[in-house]
């Protein structure tokens, strides 16, 4: 759960010095949203199956994958048809924060099935 609270603390407090530099807000804002929402999403389920059943972890993950495919498509479409939003700077936002969330989520997966000396 600290995981958490650090990737969104990471991803607020980006947000809020790509804002006093570069001067775009809801782009970066709605780059930033998708991805984190989804990883958060799928660390919960995961930190969830590791403390049921270690094994069901893979199975969660390839069903979050399913899940995040379509969230992704129906988002990006539905964020590419706002009036007003300069999609050059939402993509370029939207792919940083999708590459970094989910780099910082494999280390998390790896620490949670990572096998512990005895």
């Amino acid at each position: 759960m600290k995981q958490i609270g650090w990737m969104a603390a990471g991803c607020l407090g980006s947000w809020i010095i790509a804002t006093a530099f570069l001067g775009v807000r809801i782009e970066v804002l709605l780059g930033m949203i998708g991805p984190l929402v989804a990883a958060v999403g799928t660390c919960l389920a995961v930190q969830r199956a590791a403390r049921r059943d270690p094994a069901r972890v893979t199975r969660v993950l390839m069903a979050a994958f399913g899940l995040k495919l379509l969230f992704f498509g129906a988002y990006v479409v539905g964020v590419s048809r706002m009036p007003g939003i300069d999609l050059a700077t939402f993509a370029v936002a939207f792919f940083a924060y999708f590459a970094v969330l989910y780099v910082v989520q494999a280390f998390l997966v790896r620490g949670l099935t990572a096998p512990r000396p005895s």
